[in-house]
C-alpha cells in the first residue's frame, strides 16, 4: 500500500466506516489470507474496545495479540488508552508494529514473548478471543506450526490464565470474543453479552476479592464448574467444551 492509502484507511478506521477487507490489505499475503477466521474483525475489535473503556481500563493486555489487529483499532479509537499486545510468532509481531507506524497510532504496543510468563497486575483491562482453540486444531489450520499448538497445552495454559486473573485488580474488566475457552474465576461477574460479529461479546468485571469453590466456564454458553472438577478434568484432559469451529464460526444463540 502507498502512504495515500494508509492515510485514507486512518481516515476511514477513526470514522468508524472501515472494512476489514482495506484493513487486512495492511498485511503480507500470509497474514491477510487468515484473517477471517484467526484475526479479530476490525468492528469487533471497536466493540470489545469500546466495553473496556466504559468500565474504567486503561492499560488493555491482548494476550496472543496475532499481528495486533484489535490493539491496534481499539488504540486508534481511545488514544488516552494504552494497548498492549504479547506475542510468540516474531514474524506477527514484526507486522503488528509495522502497521501500527504506518496508521500513526502510538498508544498500541507490541511485545514479543509469553504473556503468561510476566506481570499481569499493571493491566486493568484483558482481551480474549478464544485464545486456546489453537492448540486443538488439526496441523492445517494452525497459522504457524512451529510455535508449538499441542492439545497438551491447552490444559495447562487455561489454568495458568485462570490463576493470572485471580491476581488482577478489582475492577479489572476482561470481554472475550466466542469465548475465553476456558475458566474464569468466581470473583468476575457477567456484566454484558451482546451478539457482535460472529459470535458472543462478554464483558466481565472483577467485583469482589473474595473468591468461591467454583468458577465460570466461558464457551460457547457460560456455565460453573468447581476448581477440584477442574483439576479433575485438565488431568484427564478436559476442558474439553471448546471445539475448533467455535474460534470464528457461524453465530450460535443459547436456547
Amino acid at each position: 500500500m502507498q502512504d495515500d492509502d494508509a492515510v485514507h484507511v486512518r481516515e476511514r478506521l477513526a470514522e468508524g466506516r472501515l472494512p476489514d477487507e482495506a484493513f487486512d490489505r495492511l498485511f503480507p499475503s500470509e497474514i491477510r489470507s487468515t484473517s477471517v477466521w484467526q484475526w479479530t474483525p476490525v468492528s469487533v475489535a471497536r466493540v470489545a474496545a469500546a466495553r473496556l473503556v466504559q468500565h474504567g481500563a486503561r492499560r488493555v493486555l491482548d494476550a496472543g495479540s496475532g499481528p495486533g489487529k484489535f490493539c491496534t483499532v481499539g488504540a486508534g479509537a481511545h488514544p488516552l488508552v494504552t494497548f498492549i499486545g504479547i506475542e510468540q510468532r516474531v514474524g506477527l509481531v514484526s507486522a503488528a508494529r509495522q502497521v501500527a507506524k504506518r496508521l500513526g497510532v502510538t498508544n498500541a504496543h507490541f511485545v514479543l514473548g509469553d504473556a503468561l510468563a510476566r506481570p499481569w497486575r499493571r493491566f486493568d483491562g484483558f482481551y480474549f478471543f478464544n485464545p486456546f482453540t489453537e492448540n486443538l486444531w488439526g496441523a492445517p489450520d494452525v497459522f504457524d506450526a512451529r510455535a508449538g499448538g499441542a492439545k497438551r497445552r491447552f490444559r495447562t495454559e487455561a489454568l495458568r490464565v485462570a490463576h493470572r486473573l485471580r491476581e488482577a485488580d478489582r475492577g479489572s474488566v476482561v470481554v472475550t470474543y466466542h469465548g475465553l475457552g476456558g475458566p474464569l474465576p468466581s470473583i468476575y461477574e457477567l456484566v454484558c453479552e451482546e451478539n457482535c460479529g460472529s459470535g458472543h461479546l462478554r464483558t466481565w468485571l472483577k467485583a469482589r476479592d473474595h473468591e468461591e469453590e467454583w468458577l465460570h466456564l466461558d464457551h460457547r454458553r457460560v456455565s460453573r464448574v468447581s476448581w477440584d472438577m477442574l483439576r479433575r478434568d485438565s488431568v484427564r484432559g478436559g476442558l474439553g467444551r471448546t471445539k475448533a469451529s467455535s474460534r470464528h464460526g457461524p453465530k450460535e444463540h443459547d436456547e
